[in-house]
């Protein structure tokens, strides 16, 4: 993260993430589709809303609010897990980022049958993206990837708009 780089948080949830992104980024915006994170968010960070240099937004990551390729920094932890539609998804992530633009994606688990993610997926009924549907699906869309699983199976997980 580079002082000129404006961050999005997408599932920012109580808002941490935008806080740390803040100490490195120009501006950072983060975005839930739940109410009580956005304002927990907004809490946290009411500081950095008033000095202009944060704004949190409840929407949905299908119709992202932002311009075309009009940020240099895209986050996602765990949250891809409960979006609809993750093709859309994606592509929406690709128009609002600028050429070599960044998508980190971290994810306690890589495959549903991990044993902290399998008894959640099943519980809340949302979907575990393999590595390799990410891969597939982000470079058809337009990215370079690359991911990393550590020894848990922890996912990290970069993709560069092309």
């Amino acid at each position: 993260i580079k002082t000129s780089d404006v961050v999005l948080d997408l599932g920012c949830g109580g808002g941490r993430n935008v806080q740390y992104f803040l100490t490195k980024a120009k501006k950072v915006y983060g975005m839930d589709y739940s109410k009580t994170s956005v304002d927990i968010a907004s809490s946290v960070n009411s500081e950095a809303i008033r000095d202009g240099r944060c704004k949190i937004i409840e929407a949905d990551v299908a119709k992202l609010p932002f311009e075309d390729e009009s940020i240099d920094i895209v986050t996602a932890f765990e949250t891809i897990y409960f979006w609809k539609n993750i093709e859309v998804s994606f592509r929406e992530i690709h128009r609002v980022l600028i050429k070599d633009g960044q998508f980190l994606i971290c994810n306690e688990g890589a495959y549903r049958e991990h044993k902290n993610i399998k008894k959640w997926a099943d519980m809340l009924d949302f979907e575990v993206y393999s590595p390799e549907y990410l891969t597939e699906t982000l470079n058809k869309i337009g990215f370079k990837c690359e991911y990393h699983l550590d020894e848990k199976e922890h996912l990290v997980f970069l993709a560069r708009k092309l």
